[in-house]
């Protein structure tokens, strides 16, 4: 696991009990990489997280599992791409992410979002590690953000 990511991770555990901090750092991860979502349903089910994030209730939770569910088989189902420009790999990578953001595994779907950034450049980024640096520094610095903000 890249150094940051494992930073995030530590951040988070410490608030692991404000599951709402959770969900907006995943959302923001998001939102980063929504735009290489290409599925119709993966988009329509960006929007549905994104809502449910932002007007957090005693139901977000309830909401949330079921999205979570659809997520999964959109991302499994998701064809990929054998192409070497790594631009479907963003869209497979950039959907898995929101599947993560949705089941509320923050740190994989930061991941998930750097991978889909890096593939948004060309495939041979994945290749090295220093290419994560920066999109993972950037969500550190979000996470860290939304801390200090109140809910």
């Amino acid at each position: 696991m890249h150094p940051t990511l494992v930073e995030i991770e530590s951040e988070l555990k410490k608030y692991e009990t404000d599951a709402q901090l959770r969900y907006r750092f995943a959302l923001e991860c998001i939102e980063d990489v929504a735009s290489n979502l290409e599925e119709d349903v993966a988009v329509e089910s960006f929007k549905k997280f994104k809502l449910l994030v932002n007007h957090f209730d005693d139901q977000t939770i309830e909401a949330l599992s079921k999205l979570a569910t659809d997520m999964r088989k959109i991302a499994q189902s998701h064809p990929g791409s054998k192409s070497i420009d790594g631009t479907r790999h963003a869209a497979v990578s950039a959907t898995y992410a929101l599947a993560k953001a949705v089941e509320g595994d923050a740190v994989q779907a930061a991941a998930y979002a750097a991978y889909s950034s890096i593939y948004g450049y060309g495939g041979y980024a994945v290749n090295d590690p220093d290419s994560f640096s920066e999109a993972h520094k950037k969500q550190l610095e979000k996470l860290l953000q939304l801390k200090i903000k109140p809910h």
